[in-house]
């Protein structure tokens, strides 16, 4: 048994007077996945101060001290042991009910204890993500929650923009496996929200390629982006381009993060095609893939203005 499994212990025994509790923790600690490590070992702790305070620890061993020892493969990062040392501090303070220590596996190492995992800024890996501002009053709360309202774990320091007023953009970063939300503790000093949003939309216009296509439905197109950026194409300068393809002004729906739709405004047979494949991809991940919903809101481009806006006249 390790750190990943809950409402166990992974061993206990004896040692000089005490009732050592060892979590084995074979996780890595870096940049990309601290939090979520975080969250794992705390966890983990949690379940371990529950079999102490239930008194399940004194039942098994009457009167010895209880100590929670964790017992990892790698080196203990700044992070970590900062994170460490704000819970034993808690548990000092609320009734100190046990000790808590760290330390390595015997068969590991050399080790490097505390070396520091802080995020180094690298330019070209940020890039703009856009979301559903879901808040009941947009223009005066920030919500960031799904449409089924699971509230995901957003960090508080957010890079945050406006856009239409019921939509948000935020800062990603490429952390090589993944994409991490990107905070104000992370922006180098004589940098601006403006200019780092600058670099992330440079960044995507240089570094995904967008490409259109026609689906099997005739006349309605789709944008593909790679799966990761197919939504932030809304936010770019393609769409006169696309209008003057289609000879028309153009109607948009994202339903879905990775589906974007688009046709001729004017054709009131696609129009309506486009609307309902839409609504029925919107509907289908609300019971299948829920974390994928983007939005039900249209958007039109007009070749007029040269702008997209949000339609006060359609929607899914």
């Amino acid at each position: 048994m390790t750190v990943v499994d809950r409402n166990k212990i992974d061993i206990a025994y004896t040692e000089d007077n005490k009732y050592i509790l060892a979590i084995f923790d074979h996780l890595e600690w870096n940049f990309a996945t601290r939090q979520e490590h975080a969250y794992i070992l705390q966890d983990k702790i949690n379940d371990y101060l529950d079999y102490i305070t239930s008194e399940q620890a004194e039942k098994a061993k009457p009167g010895l001290r209880p100590v929670i020892r964790i017992i990892a493969k790698y080196p203990y990062s700044k992070y970590c042991i900062e994170f460490l040392e704000r819970i034993k501090k808690f548990i000092k303070e609320k009734d100190d009910i046990c000790d808590i220590e760290w330390t390595h596996s015997e068969d590991e190492g050399p080790f490097d204890d505390g070396f520091s995992d802080d995020y180094v800024f690298e330019p070209d890996k940020i890039y703009p993500r856009i979301k559903k501002n879901y808040s009941k009053k947009p223009l005066k709360e920030v919500s960031l929650m799904n449409i089924d309202n699971n509230q995901p774990d957003y960090p508080d320091n957010l890079v945050l923009f406006r856009y239409w007023d019921s939509f948000i953009g935020l800062i990603m970063v490429d952390l090589g496996d993944k994409f991490g939300y990107f905070t104000y503790d992370m922006m180098p000093k004589n940098m601006t929200p403006e200019k780092l949003q600058e670099i992330a939309f440079n960044n995507l216009i240089k570094n995904i390629q967008f490409r259109w296509i026609e689906l099997n439905e005739p006349g309605i197109f789709g944008i593909m982006a790679g799966g990761d950026f197919e939504a932030e194409s809304i936010l770019l300068g393609i769409w006169d381009d696309l209008a003057k393809q289609l000879d028309d002004d153009i109607i948009i729906s994202i339903p879905t993060k990775d589906l974007v739709f688009f046709t001729k405004l004017n054709d009131k047979k696609l129009r309506n095609k486009m609307i309902n494949k839409s609504r029925d991809n919107f509907n289908r991940n609300i019971k299948e893939n829920s974390n994928l919903i983007f939005c039900k809101d249209i958007f039109v481009y007009s070749r007029e203005s040269k702008k997209i806006s949000v339609s006060s006249k359609y929607s899914l």
